[in-house]
């Protein structure tokens, strides 16, 4: 017994979604307007309608394989990333040199909402894709994951094997936190990741008799025999 599968992922995203994040958010809007910092209470309550953006994956009463909660855990941190950058930029407070929040992660959307995560292992160089370190067959899988972004990922394998991490690496495009306009990209991993679940959540209800139970299998032995 036991085992990644057999983990309430869905339980995991909605603590790390609700409690560490949002909840977080409005505390430090909280104690910024309890010290006449209006500036900083606004930008968090703008914080906490970004992230209330992000699907509530646990409404829909399937379990979350850990591939959709590493997923959803990716596009959360995406938009806390942007987040920190809007807000450095806002305060225009100088990085120490190495310390710049983007010097060794990337995130990349494509155009049909699928997000590409791209960081440096710290100790020796190679690249962490998506939960995964940039192998061959980790490359090959991401090829066909994200084919909008087939390219992005083999000038990574290139970089890698020269040991120029991100250098000349950029974004196919630009996807903006503004407010809280949802972004394309993000707009469509939601309908692509809801979809899924709804369907699930589907087949989970048509499996189950009038009175909540699960109906009996065609080959089921009736008790007593």
């Amino acid at each position: 017994m036991g085992g990644e599968e057999e983990l309430d992922w869905a339980a995991m995203l909605r603590f790390d979604q609700e409690r560490s994040a949002i909840e977080g958010r409005r505390h430090d809007a909280t104690a910024a307007g309890l010290r006449g910092d209006a500036a900083a209470r606004s930008r968090y309550l703008e914080e906490v309608a970004q992230l209330e953006m992000l699907p509530r994956l646990w409404e829909f009463g399937v379990r979350l394989t850990v591939e959709e909660y590493q997923d959803a855990v990716r596009v959360r941190s995406w938009m806390i990333h942007e987040q920190r950058m809007a807000a450095d930029r806002a305060s225009r407070r100088p990085w120490p040199p190495g310390e710049h929040p983007d010097r060794h992660i990337r995130y990349y959307w494509s155009r049909d909402g699928r997000l590409l995560y791209v960081t440096t292992a710290r100790d020796d160089g190679r690249f962490v894709a998506n939960h995964g370190f940039l192998t061959p067959e980790w490359a090959e899988r991401l090829r066909r994951e994200i084919p909008l972004l087939a390219d992005l990922v083999t000038r990574y394998e290139t970089n890698q094997e020269a040991g120029r991490g991100h250098e000349g690496i950029s974004a196919p495009f630009d996807v903006p936190l503004l407010g809280d306009a949802v972004p394309e990209p993000l707009r469509l991993w939601r309908e692509r990741v809801e979809g899924e679940l709804r369907r699930r959540a589907a087949e989970q209800a048509a499996s189950r008799d009038p009175e909540g139970g699960p109906r009996p299998r065609p080959d089921a032995v009736p008790p007593g025999r």
